[in-house]
C-alpha cells in the first residue's frame, strides 16, 4: 500500500499498541476503520497541558496549509474530507468503505482533543464513522 501523498510505501508500525501504516517520508498515517476507536480507547499516550497546548497550537498554524484531497491507499477512490474542528485546522481524509488518512501531526491533535472527556472522544468517532 502506497502513501496517499507521497506515493511511496507506507510502511507497518504501531501506535498505542494498534498496528497502523506509517509513511516514513511525510510521516502521515493510515489507519484501517475501527483502529482510531482502539487507540482513543487504549490512551496509552497522556499529554500534559503544556503539550496539549503546543500540539493544538501547532494546527492552527497550519491552517493556511493547502492540502488537495487524496484518493484511498486500498481502493484509490477520492477521499472525502472531514473538517473536525475549524478552530484548530483538523480537516482529515476518510474512505468510508476503508479507513482514514491522517496527515503529519493530526493523530496527535485527534487525541488531544479527545483527552478533553469521553463525550468529546465519542462525537470526534461519530463524525470520523459519518454518524454525526
Amino acid at each position: 500500500m502506497d502513501c496517499p501523498r507521497c506515493k511511496l510505501a507506507l510502511v507497518p508500525d504501531t501506535y498505542e499498541g494498534v498496528a497502523v501504516d506509517l509513511c516514513r517520508e511525510c510521516w502521515g498515517v493510515w489507519l484501517d476503520t475501527g483502529e482510531l476507536e482502539t487507540i482513543l480507547e487504549a490512551q496509552e499516550i497522556q499529554f500534559s497541558p503544556e503539550e496539549k497546548k503546543l500540539v493544538l497550537e501547532g494546527r492552527r498554524a497550519r491552517i493556511h496549509a493547502s492540502h488537495t484531497p487524496v484518493a484511498c491507499p486500498k481502493c484509490s477512490v477520492r477521499m472525502e474530507r472531514l473538517f473536525l474542528d475549524a478552530e484548530v485546522y483538523l480537516v482529515i481524509d476518510r474512505c468510508p468503505r476503508h479507513g482514514i488518512w491522517l496527515d503529519t501531526g493530526e493523530i496527535k491533535a485527534i487525541q488531544a482533543m479527545a483527552e478533553a472527556s469521553q463525550t468529546v472522544s465519542r462525537l470526534l468517532v461519530r463524525k470520523i464513522q459519518g454518524r454525526t
